[in-house]
């Protein structure tokens, strides 16, 4: 994927649809005295370039009782790693996959209601996953700040 250069003009309309992407092109060009044409054109080059991507994002906060896992996987090898995080990534359960160094191979995150609901989703789904040889968890406990804005975007 070829990087683009991004100016002041692209920052701040990132800056903008960060605060409430559903803001028509017509206000922004308004509030920075310039033409809906002008940020039409920006938007669209940046969709295309995927430097940005519209999406609903879901408060955590509002779910019944939300509670973040932090999976610290231990692959069995290290020519399992990238499988492993392949694995974990196609699980729609799972929210965010990295390949890590330190204390584990791979981190994953989801969401759980309940101890016996991550107990069932680790001994049922990820501990079958071929090369995963040990998992352990965090968990968190109050949603602090997780800036949404500044998310992966991955095919």
């Amino acid at each position: 994927m070829t990087r683009i250069a991004l100016d002041e003009l692209d920052e701040r309309i990132i800056e903008r649809l960060g605060h409430d992407a559903r803001v028509s092109n017509r206000e922004i060009g308004r509030e920075f005295g310039l033409t809906e044409g002008t940020i039409r054109a920006r938007v669209k080059r940046l969709l295309d370039n995927k430097v940005i991507r519209v999406a609903a994002v879901t408060n955590a906060n509002r779910l019944r009782n939300p509670i973040l896992a932090y999976l610290w996987v231990e692959a069995d090898s290290a020519s399992d790693i990238e499988r492993v995080a392949r694995a974990l990534g196609a699980l729609p359960e799972i929210t965010f996959v990295a390949t890590i160094l330190g204390r584990a191979d791979v981190l994953a995150m989801t969401l759980v209601e309940n101890g016996a609901e991550l107990t069932d989703f680790l001994h049922q789904t990820v501990d079958k996953i071929p090369g995963v040889h040990r998992v352990r968890y965090s968990l968190g406990q109050n949603f602090i700040k997780h800036d949404y804005r500044w998310c992966s975007l991955v095919d």
